[in-house]
């Protein structure tokens, strides 16, 4: 009898344990504003992630153009290196709301 009132208490101080504070204390009829940004800030990143988004395209349009797949590596490097830089902006514009 003690394993069947044991087991089921120690999976729920389980589960408890991998719940973040933020949980506890969160009121769905209050939502948290998202982080906002000035506007001059908004455009810089929006300029430089639509640069990034053209020269991802350029790269993969020669991508598809090579036809050597040992050619198409050091392409493929540059793509990565691009998407490395533009990940991060990307989810910066979505995470913020822009100021008025």
């Amino acid at each position: 009898m003690r394993i069947a009132i044991t087991l089921p208490a120690l999976a729920f101080l389980a589960a408890c344990s991998v719940v973040p504070p933020q949980a506890w204390t969160f009121d769905p009829t209050h939502p948290q504003p998202k982080p906002s940004l000035e506007m001059s800030e908004v455009v810089a990143l929006t300029g430089r992630t639509a640069q990034l988004q053209l020269e991802r395209n350029s790269i993969r349009a020669q991508i598809a153009e090579e036809p050597d797949a040992r050619k198409r590596l050091p392409l493929y490097e540059s793509l990565h290196a691009v998407g490395v830089e533009l990940s991060p902006l990307e989810r910066r514009l979505a995470g913020v709301a822009a100021a008025r």
